[in-house]
């Protein structure tokens, strides 16, 4: 009678175990495919791996804030018709993710670039009305850990403060600060030195914003391959269109 006992515990116990387990493969699975979307079918891979983890543990944080990084990700390298999908899809995700873990960084990192994709995509007033989401998610994330993810939350504020007319909250000034400070913690990132320099431009600081691109250029493209290459792509029409002035 004893042995039956024990044998009921430890199957017990076995199932009890294999969520944990199987959480534990598929978190490492998605974060070796997951590559800021330098390759979309092993993106889509990744969000489809996450997806099915979560229906065994549908409030695990660490599976939470990885569905919405993969939903953005995914968003961004999806045809145009099917980008606001992912985008709704990752907003949805991301507030359960908040939801269960409040006080750290991802959850409301993602969910605020997932609402940055959303009014990529919407444009027009629907932008306008949910940027401050946008910026309030961000502002979080520096409060929380203001270096997470090479600064993007600082590149975030300061590209509303560039873009946005004054009219709806944008303010150049400001924006240059947010750029100058994320670059000082994260020195070689492309995307804030393009932004910066964008925003140098902006205020006709021509000689600090060719400085700032000429930098961009002499980066090596290691890490987030897609994004660095874009602004660089963007650092060389800039520079041309200075070069004719």
């Amino acid at each position: 009678m004893r042995r039956i006992i024990w044998l009921v515990l430890l199957l017990f116990l076995t199932r009890e175990a294999q969520p944990i387990e199987i959480k534990s493969i598929s978190v490492s699975e998605v974060d070796r495919l997951f590559g800021y979307g330098a390759d979309h079918a092993d993106e889509r891979q990744a969000l489809e791996l996450v997806e099915r983890a979560l229906t065994d543990a549908p409030t695990d944080y660490e599976l939470l804030w990885r569905a919405a990084r993969s939903y953005y990700y995914v968003g961004e390298g999806a045809a145009a018709k099917d980008r606001l999908k992912y985008y709704e899809l990752g907003i949805e995700v991301g507030h359960r993710t908040v939801a269960t873990n409040p006080e750290s960084v991802e959850g409301h990192f993602w969910l605020a670039a997932n609402y940055g994709g959303y009014c990529r995509e919407k444009g027009g007033l629907t932008a306008f009305r949910t940027i401050k989401r946008v910026r309030a998610g961000m502002e979080t994330v520096l409060q929380l850990n203001d270096g997470y993810e090479e600064a993007s939350a600082y590149l975030a504020l300061g590209e509303i403060d560039r873009q946005l007319p004054r009219l709806f909250g944008g303010n150049l000034k400001r924006s240059i600060a947010y750029l100058e400070r994320g670059l000082n913690i994260a020195p070689t990132s492309s995307e804030i030195k393009c932004a910066l320099a964008e925003a140098y431009l902006k205020a006709n600081r021509k000689v600090e914003a060719r400085r700032q691109l000429e930098e961009l250029l002499q980066l090596p493209l290691i890490a987030r391959v897609n994004e660095n290459r874009r602004a660089q792509e963007k650092a060389r029409r800039l520079l041309a269109n200075l070069d004719k002035k």
